[in-house]
């Protein structure tokens, strides 16, 4: 049995569905990522001094670990947001799988 290989988890949010599709669309045209997810979240945080609540979607994009900084800097130039949270998980992935996400990312 093959162990098990390193990704990278890049995650962020957004406020619509439009939004979500497209930056999808535009991180997978580019080969940052090799699969993003999308799923409803509500979000409660502090913003400018008031507490805030929003209706939100989650944003998740598996990609190779040297990708990683790459794909965050492209986020920040095409995200809507003035501040967009970006966090980077590193995770171990069954051996196939990290595979086929290494194979759908350009190599940096």
């Amino acid at each position: 049995m093959k162990s098990d290989r390193k990704i990278t988890i890049v995650q962020t949010t957004v406020s619509s569905e439009s939004e979500a599709k497209s930056l999808a669309a535009l991180i997978i045209e580019n080969r940052l990522g090799a699969c993003v997810q999308t799923a409803s979240v509500k979000s409660v945080y502090r913003w400018r001094g008031k507490n805030e609540a929003a209706n939100e979607l989650l944003v998740s994009v598996k990609t190779r670990p040297s990708a990683a900084a790459r794909l965050t800097a492209f986020i920040k130039k095409n995200h809507p947001y003035e501040l967009p949270e970006i966090i980077t998980l590193n995770a171990k992935a069954d051996h196939e799988y990290a595979g086929w996400v290494a194979r759908e990312t350009k190599r940096f």
